[in-house]
């Protein structure tokens, strides 16, 4: 389950429509290098995390050297990258010269503004596919809104599809402060009952069916 707040957009922008509102997705946590090359390895056991930090960082190389010749690349299932310019002289911004009789392009210099993503669509209908999105309180209350057995189930859904649930996943399902969460799933591990057990130690540590 993920989980959107609603916001209102400020008046003047959004064809000028005054108090638009739309959803917004709440984030709980950036993944860093470490963790995404660790969740790719989990999803995909049979390739190293050395090999996958290999692909990613060449990956990265490859977009450096072929961008700027004008190419785009497309990702089957992800999506299409290419550059984003912007003019390097403000002079050209701004369409002023310091000396008339200069050609105006002579400060058109560009340089890279950033590198545009455009979606897969097959993406965009997966991740609709497999979840559901569940409003918030702009301000969340601090107690969960579902019991504790309530809270043990959708973590044992969440395991039992995707392998394992995280700390702050739990936290998410819940809707628990990351503290109170982290006190929970330990509760839970010491109940032989429950049905899970923990799995790694310190940011690697996740959590499991106990089978």
């Amino acid at each position: 389950m993920a989980n959107y707040v609603i916001k209102e957009m400020p008046e003047g922008m959004g064809n000028g429509k005054k108090g638009r509102i739309f959803p917004k997705m709440q984030v709980y946590t950036e993944f860093d290098y470490e963790k995404v090359v660790e969740l790719i390895h989990t999803n995909s056991p049979a390739f190293s995390q050395a090999t996958i930090r290999g692909v990613l960082d060449t990956l990265g190389v490859v977009m450096k050297n072929y961008l700027p010749m004008g190419h785009t690349m497309k990702i089957d299932n992800l999506g299409v990258f290419s550059l984003a310019l912007e003019f390097a002289d403000e002079k050209a911004e701004t369409g002023t010269q310091q000396n008339a009789s200069e050609p105006k392009t002579k400060y058109r210099h560009v340089k890279v503004k950033g590198v545009n993503f455009k979606v897969d669509k097959k993406l965009i209908k997966a991740i609709n596919k497999e979840n559901s999105f569940e409003r918030i309180a702009s301000n969340p209350s601090p107690r969960s809104p579902y019991s504790l057995e309530e809270r043990q189930q959708r973590a044992l859904q969440h395991i039992d599809k995707h392998g394992f649930i995280t700390l702050q996943e739990y936290a998410n399902l819940s809707r628990l402060s990351y503290s109170t969460a982290s006190r929970e799933l330990s509760r839970l591990v010491a109940d032989p009952n429950s049905g899970i057990k923990a799995k790694g130690a310190g940011s690697h540590k996740v959590w499991v069916r106990n089978i």
